[in-house]
């Protein structure tokens, strides 16, 4: 990110910080795995290949990918920050956004993990309304996880 982000409205800045903090909002919703994925454009894609897993495409694959992790979570809490707006492109209806994740998942097991990263947020406007085209991270910190007792 550069220093000073690129001229941009009040409002647009402020609806695409909306929509990242609705992503991590969504994503502490446990079981409505459809909500994370009306976030992102219908060609969407969640790209976890720097996780070493797999790039999703479309929102019923995201809805599936969240489905399963969703099967094994009783609960999660993230907290994002550090929302930063590297481009925006009015004409074109693009922006990127970066922004720090801290999230907890207490999963079934009773096992927690907590995982520190950078999410990439590229948005795109669809019907007058911003969406994730991609996003995509990478850990700042190995992740820790804590098994049940």
């Amino acid at each position: 990110m550069s220093y000073p982000p690129p001229p941009c409205p009040a409002e647009v800045r402020q609806a695409l910080a909306d929509l990242v903090t609705a992503y991590a909002m969504a994503v502490d919703d446990i079981g409505n795995a459809a909500g994370v994925a009306a976030l992102f454009a219908p060609d969407g894609v969640y790209d976890l290949a720097s996780l070493g897993m797999d790039r999703i495409v479309g929102r019923a694959g995201i809805e599936g990918f969240f489905e399963a992790a969703f099967a094994t979570m009783a609960s999660n809490a993230h907290f994002v920050g550090n929302v930063a707006l590297c481009a925006y492109d009015a004409a074109a209806g693009t922006a990127q956004v970066t922004a720090y994740g801290h999230a907890f998942s207490l999963g079934t097991d009773g096992t927690l993990l907590e995982v520190k990263a950078r999410y990439a947020f590229d948005l795109a406007q669809h019907a007058g309304t911003w969406r994730i085209a991609r996003l995509g991270m990478t850990m700042l910190l190995p992740p820790v996880r804590t098994p049940a007792d």
